[in-house]
């Protein structure tokens, strides 16, 4: 590959921006305008102390409905910046990037998406993908090139998209020799499922046991950890959510349970947002996929799907154990009569305990199981 100082670069300015340090007494905190959305340092001083971050989530949210279901891309960009303001995350850049393409404002879609990337947006091959697509509408072909080149070194692997894509036509008219050089950098993608699979799979790191998914754990679930729709061959969740008008549902990377020769097991969340005074309430799947990321098996371990169902608490061991225990809900009003809105859990009570492992082929069973077997 031609661009390895590419690699290294962007390896330097990830890890620079990967992790922010938490505010201080000596660090005053910085307020976002729409004048100062791309100021790169101002945006990255703001991140370090997400305020409000549960107003922004929400406006987030009702800027990917405008955006990606009522096709309303304007009105999706007042509602991104405005979200950006509150809390600048990765995604809201994205998509934010993504809404001015549509409009046909490349010059501020490649600010966006640079934005994007230096808030650690993933996959950065998509990311850069985009980018360059940009680039080429704004008639810059070097510029485009370069992020072309970037997004296949970095995993990007739909050949179709990157001879076919109209926003890379531009490009295509002013670098005569730009096949050739798009089927030299692809020749080393020789399964290009197996490169999708392991940008996906390698986002999850390995948990640390015993690992309990209880309230406390749900609370401080990671909204860094986003899960793209690029992967939603691996969430079935997100082709559900794909076809409603109910834009509610965000899926998060979680933990890597065993990493097996055949097989790994992986953790993710899918976080029901509501745009009311509800709190978020992210529940969590253990899945296991074939090492080609074909799905062998999955269970709802941790969390409610509804808030009718029984709330589960998992514990995951060393030993492989996984216990599951569910608890039925008190609530301080009766939600047959008053509903679930502004309706507080007093108190759960334990409804029953199983424990489950994970076979040698992947499979979630009940432990009675093995025992039987045995």
């Amino acid at each position: 590959m031609r661009i390895l100082p590419l690699f290294a670069s962007c390896i330097l300015f990830i890890s620079g921006c990967q992790f922010f340090k938490p505010k201080t007494e000596e660090t005053s905190t910085v307020v976002l305008t729409e004048a100062t959305i791309y100021d790169k340092d101002l945006v990255l001083q703001a991140a370090r102390s997400p305020e409000n971050s549960k107003e922004a989530d929400k406006l987030f949210l009702k800027a990917i409905d405008e955006y990606r279901n009522a096709h309303k891309p304007q009105k999706g960009i007042e509602l991104f910046v405005k979200s950006a303001i509150l809390t600048p995350q990765a995604r809201t850049y994205y998509e934010l990037a993504n809404a001015l393409m549509d409009v046909k404002k490349e010059k501020e879609a490649i600010r966006a998406y640079t934005i994007a990337e230096a808030l650690d947006y993933k996959p950065l091959s998509k990311l850069f993908f985009n980018k360059a697509c940009a680039y080429s509408r704004a008639e810059n072909a070097d510029s485009s090139y370069y992020y072309l080149m970037a997004a296949i070194e970095f995993g990007y692997s739909n050949l179709k998209n990157v001879l076919k894509d109209p926003d890379l036509a531009f490009l295509r008219d002013h670098r005569y020799d730009l096949h050739s050089e798009i089927m030299n950098a692809m020749s080393g993608v020789s399964d290009p499922e197996k490169v999708q699979w392991q940008l996906f799979s390698n986002q999850f790191k390995p948990v640390h046991f015993p690992c309990r998914i209880d309230t406390e754990y749900v609370s401080k679930l990671d909204r860094n950890q986003i899960i793209s729709y690029e992967f939603e061959v691996y969430v079935t969740e997100m082709k559900r959510d794909k076809f409603t008008r109910d834009v509610g549902s965000e899926f998060y990377y979680v933990g890597l349970v065993k990493n097996d020769s055949t097989f790994r097991s992986l953790i993710y969340a899918v976080n029901e947002e509501v745009y009311e005074e509800q709190e978020a309430r992210p529940y969590y799947y253990l899945v296991s996929y074939t090492n080609s990321g074909k799905l062998i098996d999955k269970m709802m371990i941790a969390g409610q799907e509804t808030l009718k169902d029984p709330f589960r608490v998992a514990t995951l061991n060393a030993n492989g154990d996984i216990d599951v225990v569910e608890y039925t809900n008190q609530w301080e009003k009766d939600p047959e009569k008053e509903g679930y809105e502004n309706n507080k859990v007093l108190s759960r009570t334990e409804a029953g305990k199983k424990r489950f492992y994970i076979s040698p082929d992947g499979h979630i069973l009940p432990k009675t199981q093995e025992l039987a077997i045995r």
